[in-house]
């Protein structure tokens, strides 16, 4: 096979045509470009191939992602691209759980940037989608995994800067997990694992993310939070949902979970360190079984020997 010793001929837009369709029809790229109602121009072969069901261009130009995600997806997307046509400002690897009606939710990144006409107004905006399900699901129960949770805490966070609010984390456990593991084995234990992380997903809003951290223990992320949201009300309503007896094998086995919490409105806040606080709040409510869920006070939970 020949090859030019030189890149392509042709005038500036020739080789700008060239390069995009070269960007569009590769196969694992997820580029797309939309106008100022969110609504699709253009997207890539690899966007196409990645949702599926045989559809082409010519069915998704002038839609939208409501169209072929769930709302609550569709929502976000929407909010991030009116911030962008607001001002300006890109977004750039934003981990997203990408969901659909018809099939598992995935992880992706996303960037997306201003879409600019020749005089360089704002006409829309346009991204890239990766796929990264690999790198940030729990395996067993689907949630998202540590990495996951640590990338959502660093956004939530950066966004107090723009919005003023609150984030919370809340640190959950599963009391005395290891004696139904022992008792009824690894397959209860899994089975009564994925039950959980259904009913945490199930109460969760669209801006939260649900985390299993590892083994019994998960976290639960709220974001967006408003000054007269009560935290201490919604660890109760996910204690009160997490409490109910779980059927596995034909029987119904209580459980009891713990709960700790800390609220923060500070976006220079240490993600590891709010993780830390909140985790030592949720070993207060295990010693404390009378307490479902303990909000981390600096002075009352602060380890001996420091400050």
């Amino acid at each position: 096979m020949s090859q030019k010793s030189s890149g392509p001929g042709g005038s500036r837009s020739e080789i700008e045509q060239l390069c995009l369709r070269n960007l569009l029809t590769a196969p694992e790229e997820r580029v797309f470009f939309k106008d100022l109602e969110g609504r699709f121009l253009l997207v890539s072969d690899g966007w196409l191939a990645a949702i599926g069901h045989g559809i082409s261009l010519e069915h998704v130009v002038g839609k939208t992602d409501f169209d072929f995600f769930t709302h609550p997806h569709a929502a976000e997307a929407a909010e991030d691209e009116r911030r962008i046509i607001r001002t300006g400002r890109s977004i750039v690897n934003k981990p997203e759980r990408e969901t659909f009606a018809d099939r598992r939710p995935a992880w992706v990144s996303t960037s997306r940037w201003p879409l600019c006409d020749a005089q360089g107004e704002i006409v829309g905006t346009w991204g890239i989608t990766r796929d990264i399900t690999a790198q940030m699901q729990d395996p067993q129960t689907g949630l998202a995994n540590r990495l996951a949770l640590m990338d959502r805490l660093k956004q939530a966070l950066v966004r107090l800067e723009r919005e003023p609010g609150r984030v919370a984390v809340l640190f959950l456990d599963i009391d005395d997990f290891k004696e139904i593991n022992d008792r009824l084995g690894h397959r209860v234990g899994d089975a009564v694992l994925v039950q959980i992380a259904e009913r945490l997903t199930g109460i969760s809003r669209r801006f939260d993310t649900v985390c299993r951290y590892g083994g019994d223990e998960f976290v639960l992320l709220c974001t967006a939070l408003h000054d007269d949201e009560n935290v201490a009300l919604i660890g109760e309503r996910v204690a009160s949902t997490l409490n109910r007896p779980i059927r596995t094998n034909g029987s119904e086995l209580p459980v009891r979970s713990s709960i700790g919490a800390v609220v923060c409105s500070d976006p220079l806040a240490d993600p590891e360190a709010l993780l830390d606080e909140a985790d030592t709040a949720m070993y207060a409510a295990k010693r404390e079984r009378a307490q479902t869920i303990v909000i981390y006070d600096a002075e009352r939970h602060r380890p001996p020997g420091t400050g």
